[in-house]
C-alpha cells in the first residue's frame, strides 16, 4: 500500500512524503479510553520512504492513502 506520511513530521518538511508501507503493527499505550482502564491500541505503519529510503514509523491512521 502506497502512503503519503503526515504533514507534520520533518521528513515530509524534507520533502520525503511518499513511502511504501512495509508492515503493520499494534502500539500500546497504557491510558484510559472512554473511562476504560485498559490499554488503547493504535496501529503503526513502517513506511520505507522513497528519497531517502529509511523506514520509519507513523501512526496509520495519520497517514493518507495514495495510488
Amino acid at each position: 500500500m502506497r502512503v503519503q506520511i503526515p504533514a507534520y513530521t520533518d521528513r515530509w518538511m524534507m520533502g520525503d512524503r511518499y513511502g511504501d508501507v512495509v508492515k503493520v503493527t499494534t502500539a500500546r499505550k497504557n491510558r484510559q479510553v472512554a473511562g476504560d482502564t485498559g490499554y488503547a491500541q493504535r496501529e503503526v505503519a513502517h513506511v520505507k520512504l522513497d528519497k531517502s529510503g529509511k523506514t520509519l514509523r507513523f501512526l496509520l491512521d495519520d497517514c493518507t492513502v495514495v495510488s
